[in-house]
């Protein structure tokens, strides 16, 4: 009889909290608690479907509770009837989508203008692409790519539904973009990037470790960069691009966005001022490598009922003296 293969959970487990707690700065308990925190969705009202007050009306009457989110117009927190607002009709008609908070912080960090060329590099499913569209009052020329077709498929659909107006889809692998899109250059650049999806893990899941591990956080880390470099090509000198990922490892946060400043002089970070209460202090360094001072401007969060993990940096280009 062939024996079964030996279940790594256990030593993943150990080694993800082991992570935690070198990268968060916090004990084994609070590693362990932090790790096992329940998430909590939001709501953003979209005014591209509908007059956003009339259906936070409509959904108060169905049952929905929560509250205003101050940092991010029409977002709300859901304190209950959240199964009422997912078989909605605002929900059904795009009136109405339900994210975690913390994709709401990459587009309010971009901060689209009306009229600026903009580049979605990762774009299915489509949530963040629509903030773009909905913060513009669909005045942006977005670009919305993905390298998967039926993800694509996925995020056109989401799009129509919620009266997004897209300048262009493209299906192209984002490790080659800059060439694919030769001759164009964008205002502003999100990179949602390809991530090892730590802050959408939980301890006591042993399904979220079925893909995890040291070694493909290492892999992602070498995708970010390839992709990373690829976005910044297609920046327009004076442009911002933000970068964020829902993980906490710092593989594929802080020594990406160090791998980039390393290799890019006109790169310069713009210091994120927001203030939240599971901000927390970015890393300093890791295995041994001193990450450069500037990225103690980025955002980092640990993991909270409310805002998941996620790490956001905000980039423009710079010229660059002789």
């Amino acid at each position: 009889m062939a024996k079964r293969p030996k279940d790594k959970t256990p030593f993943k487990r150990t080694a993800w909290i082991t992570r935690t707690m070198e990268a968060l700065g916090i004990s084994e308990a609070e590693a362990n608690r932090l790790l096992r925190t329940p998430r909590h969705q939001s709501l953003r009202l979209n005014p591209l479907r509908g007059e956003p007050a009339k259906t936070h009306q409509e959904l108060k009457a169905l049952g929905w509770r929560g509250s205003t989110i101050g940092w991010c117009p029409n977002g709300y927190t859901i304190e209950g009837g959240s199964q009422l607002i997912r078989d909605s009709q605002a929900v059904v008609e795009g009136r109405a989508f339900i994210q975690n908070a913390a994709s709401w912080l990459p587009v309010l960090l971009l901060d689209p203008q009306p009229a600026d060329m903009v580049l979605d590099v990762c774009a299915a499913p489509g949530g963040k692409t629509s903030h773009i569209a909905a913060i513009t009052a669909n005045g942006a020329h977005i670009w919305a790519n993905d390298n998967s077709r039926p993800r694509l498929a996925k995020l056109q659909a989401n799009l129509e539904r919620l009266g997004v107006n897209i300048e262009s889809y493209t299906l192209y692998d984002a490790t080659t973009l800059a060439r694919k899109l030769s001759g164009k250059q964008f205002d502003r650049v999100l990179l949602d990037a390809p991530c090892s999806g730590e802050g959408m893990m939980n301890l006591d899941n042993t399904k979220d470790f079925s893909s995890w591990s040291v070694s493909q956080v290492k892999r992602l880390q070498q995708l970010q960069k390839r992709v990373l470099t690829q976005a910044w090509q297609l920046l327009k000198p004076g442009g911002t691009l933000v970068y964020s990922t829902c993980t906490m490892a710092p593989e594929e946060n802080e020594a990406v966005i160090d791998y980039l400043l390393r290799t890019n002089p006109d790169a310069a970070i713009v210091p994120i001022e927001l203030r939240l209460p599971n901000r927390i202090d970015t890393v300093k360094a890791w295995n041994g490598k001193q990450f450069a001072p500037e990225l103690r401007g980025c955002l980092r969060l640990k993991p909270s009922p409310g805002i998941e993990a996620f790490f956001v940096c905000k980039l423009q280009k710079v010229g660059v003296s002789d």
